[in-house]
Formats: structure tokens, C-alpha cells, sequence
């Protein structure tokens, strides 16, 4: 994914970014308003703690992260096929 800074946002304009950064600065009170959760964050577990112990063992031992060590052994089962 490549970024570009940019002078202007196409359909914004100058005052209105200048607006919206006051209103930024000055901060937003958030005392007494809901936390409206996220429909496509679900809570659950997809790999049993035990097998994560391992992974992390693992991963410990290796000095990397839990992600790499289950790509490892994805990209390890998926080749032995």
C-alpha cells in the first residue's frame, strides 16, 4: 500500500480542514456517550489454549513473533501435501 501527502483533500475544503483540526485539537468530550461494538469483531477462541502455550513456547525459543510460527507451520503443512 503506497501513501502520498498531499497540500489539499480533493472535495474538502481549506476551511473546512481547518475546522476540523480546531475541533481536534480542542478535543473531544466522551464522558456519558456509549461504546457502540464492533459487528465484525467477534469474541472467540479459534486455537485451544494448550496449542497457543505451544506456539509461544515455540516462538520464545526461536525469538520470533506468534504470528510467524503459525505461518511457518501453515506454509510447512500446506507443502507437505
Amino acid at each position: 500500500m503506497n501513501f502520498e501527502i498531499v497540500e489539499q483533500v480533493p472535495g474538502i475544503s481549506d476551511e473546512r480542514v481547518a475546522e476540523l483540526a480546531s475541533e481536534a485539537k480542542a478535543g473531544y468530550e466522551l464522558t456519558g456517550r456509549s461504546a457502540t461494538s464492533n459487528p465484525h469483531h467477534r469474541q472467540g477462541q479459534l486455537v485451544p489454549t494448550d496449542l497457543l502455550d505451544a506456539i509461544d513456547k515455540r516462538a520464545e525459543q526461536d525469538g520470533l513473533t506468534r504470528e510467524i510460527i503459525v505461518r511457518q507451520a501453515l506454509t510447512a503443512y500446506l507443502h507437505s501435501a
